[in-house]
């Protein structure tokens, strides 16, 4: 009888332990406003047809994102307003530098096109709009500084900044968090998308799992890691005088992390490094120009 006791005591024990390991990283919206550092690296070799077409960026911005009350449809507006930009190119040999504190300091190479486009996009405010449910239901911007472009501009750049894309971003990225109650251990899976513009795009599978929590800078977090499993290459509907005849990616490297404060229910700091390697084969007039790609994306972004 006793050793019965103990089996169920033990048996209640493990039970708890494993409901006392369940947490729901539930997203919140507190009032107030908050500051989002991101930066992004990429550096790309490209082989076409024997051609190297090497190029290279980064890129840091900051941006204040203010938080009020809900509707009396439960809809938040969040408007979110770049505040500071900062980027350098390289592409073939040619540079380029844009700061939004000295806008107009112009450089030479023709790479200057770019510079009307990041001169509207550094004074860009882009408002969420999240529904009850906490799903962005839509994302609202002013077109007018982006429409004031150039046509061969807006041709590469339009779709990056198409507020159905945006929408599906922003969404994505609510998803990489799961609703569900997890434990560490538990994994998920989920597709995104990144619009490199002039219709060029790459899909990704990533798998997700929960680490548990950690301690950072005196609180307590929730680790998420993440690998990508998958990689697609599409160009659809391109400005661009190329077709795809087909792709074949991989990421060869891959490795993520983010930390989610349950307490304001946000990403606090998320980071991530990715190398795609692989083949390609272009078109133009129906010829076949075969392509290498060798592609290194680093992000990381911290919320205060």
């Amino acid at each position: 009888m006793l050793r019965r006791v103990l089996l169920v005591g033990a048996l209640l024990c493990g039970f708890c332990a494993v409901a006392l390991a369940q947490v729901t990283l539930e997203p919140k919206f507190p009032a107030g406003t908050f500051t989002v550092d991101t930066d992004e690296q990429v550096e790309q070799k490209l082989i076409i047809n024997g051609t190297d077409v090497d190029t290279g960026a980064t890129t840091h911005t900051t941006s204040k994102g203010v938080i009020g009350e809900r509707d009396a449809e439960g809809k938040l507006r969040v408007p979110i307003t770049i505040e500071s930009m900062k980027i350098s190119m390289s592409v073939m040999g040619m540079g380029y530098d844009f700061d939004s504190a000295n806008p107009d300091n112009k450089g030479e190479s023709q790479l200057e096109a770019l510079r009307d486009f990041h001169k509207a996009l550094a004074k860009r405010t882009t408002t969420l709009v999240y529904d009850k449910s906490n799903r962005v239901a839509a994302v609202e911007s002013d077109q007018t500084a982006v429409n004031a472009l150039g046509t061969d501009v807006q041709s590469i750049v339009k779709s990056q900044l198409d507020p159905n894309v945006l929408k599906e971003a922003a969404n994505e990225e609510l998803d990489q968090i799961k609703s569900d109650t997890v434990k560490p251990g538990d994994t998920w899976q989920r597709s995104s998308t990144m619009n490199f513009g002039a219709g060029q795009m790459m899909q990704f599978k990533t798998e997700y799992t929960y680490a548990g929590p950690v301690e950072k800078d005196g609180k307590k977090l929730d680790k998420i890691t993440s690998k990508t499993l998958e990689v697609n290459y599409m160009l659809q509907n391109s400005p661009l005088p190329l077709g795809l005849k087909n792709s074949d990616l991989k990421a060869a490297e891959s490795e993520g992390m983010i930390l989610f404060d349950r307490e304001i229910g946000r990403v606090v700091d998320s980071n991530s490094k990715m190398r795609i390697t692989g083949d390609l084969t272009f078109t133009i007039n129906d010829m076949n120009l075969p392509a290498k790609l060798d592609l290194k994306i680093q992000r990381s972004s911290v919320v205060k």
